[in-house]
């Protein structure tokens, strides 16, 4: 019983601290000077590459030698010419990132351009969500680096690698893992401060405005990456859904959790995109509306943006079967022990079955 005793109260003594605020307490001074170091050169590199102006000339050169293919290459068909030798002219052209969409429309017209700024807004914001959920799991700054790069930029890997479509888009474009990097390299050495001394949380309405905000530039990208690869119509609302949430799905899966967009037990994500793409497609169906591209792609963006926001504080939920397990999407796939030490005055050990969402219920031992 003594030993019983003892494991139970370890084992509620780690519970129990279960969910205090990050520390960074385990980083040493010096460790903590290269990190800062390393994203102060990360973020001066991503600044110039955002602000580095090109010639014309090269930016259509590159246009064509990597965006020129509309149709989808076939697995005989050699790669585009590499972008650059050593430290040429893209390095110095990087600014194409932001006139041309992840994958997806390269057209230079006004909503393409605000599409693209959004996109890699949206790609800073999913890069921070996911090094939070990282660093909350205990993991070091290479797990979070890991996990941020997949929550951002992971839809569209797997949609490029399933389609086919070529070298994957962030591969062709290194602006996206530099947000990537920078991002999670900024949260692992400031959140830990603003959450704990500042109060801020990653759950709050103006970082989940932001989130929808990206969420409306990925749905239509990911669309419009359907269009140019010549896909039936039925399948430009799955591309769509798999470029906005394959990230977080991969995420969460890798970090123990629920699925969030599987489980009805949090507010509507995966039905906003999904919905944009829906009305993307429809409005550009020749026979049953003569749209525009640039007004299809704006009322897409707002029909999932304005669904994601509207779903914030409402009951909104997918149909699904009633059942007794109401399981919170981010807990543990699994049951927690927590040891009771006012039920332990006997023989007999007293713990409590904590699954998320259900009653406590007693366990004799």
């Amino acid at each position: 019983n003594s030993y019983l005793s003892h494991s139970y109260s370890v084992l509620a003594s780690k519970n129990k601290n279960k969910k205090q605020s990050p520390q960074l307490s385990q980083t040493s001074p010096m460790n903590l000077r290269i990190i800062f170091l390393l994203s102060c050169l990360l973020l001066s590199d991503l600044i110039q590459s955002t602000s580095a102006s090109s010639t014309s000339s090269t930016t259509i050169a590159i246009r064509k030698n990597v965006f020129g293919h509309s149709k989808r290459r076939s697995s005989t068909a050699p790669l585009p010419a590499p972008l650059t030798k050593a430290r040429g002219p893209v390095s110095n052209a990087s600014k194409h990132a932001l006139t041309t969409l992840r994958g997806g429309n390269t057209k230079a017209d006004p909503v393409s351009d605000f599409l693209n700024a959004v996109d890699l807004f949206g790609t800073g914001v999913f890069a921070f969500s996911g090094a939070v959920t990282a660093g909350k799991k205990g993991m070091d700054l290479l797990g979070m680096l890991y996990i941020s790069i997949i929550s951002a930029i992971g839809g569209g890997t797997v949609r490029d690698i399933v389609l086919d479509s070529g070298t994957v888009f962030w591969f062709r474009q290194p602006i996206y893992f530099k947000i990537c990097a920078v991002t999670t390299i900024m949260t692992f050495l400031l959140w830990p401060t603003l959450e704990s001394r500042l109060g801020w949380k990653d759950s709050a309405v103006p970082i989940c405005t932001a989130d929808a905000f990206g969420l409306g530039a990925f749905a239509v990208i990911g669309t419009q990456k359907a269009v140019e690869l010549g896909l039936d119509p039925i399948m430009w609302p799955v591309v769509g859904l798999i470029t906005c949430t394959f990230g977080g799905i991969t995420r969460d899966v890798m970090c123990l959790q629920n699925p969030r967009v599987m489980y009805p037990y949090r507010t509507l994500y995966a039905t906003a995109p999904l919905l944009g793409s829906i009305a993307y497609t429809l409005l550009m169906q020749k026979s049953l509306v003569d749209v525009d591209t640039q007004v299809a792609a704006t009322i897409s963006f707002m029909v999932t943006f304005t669904t994601r926001v509207l779903s914030f504080n409402r009951s909104w939920r997918l149909p699904h079967w009633k059942n007794d397990k109401d399981l919170v999407w981010n807990e543990p796939i699994m049951n927690t022990l927590t040891y009771d030490e006012s039920e332990d005055e006997g023989s007999a050990a007293s713990l409590e079955n904590t699954t998320p969402g259900m009653p406590p219920q007693k366990i004799q031992m």
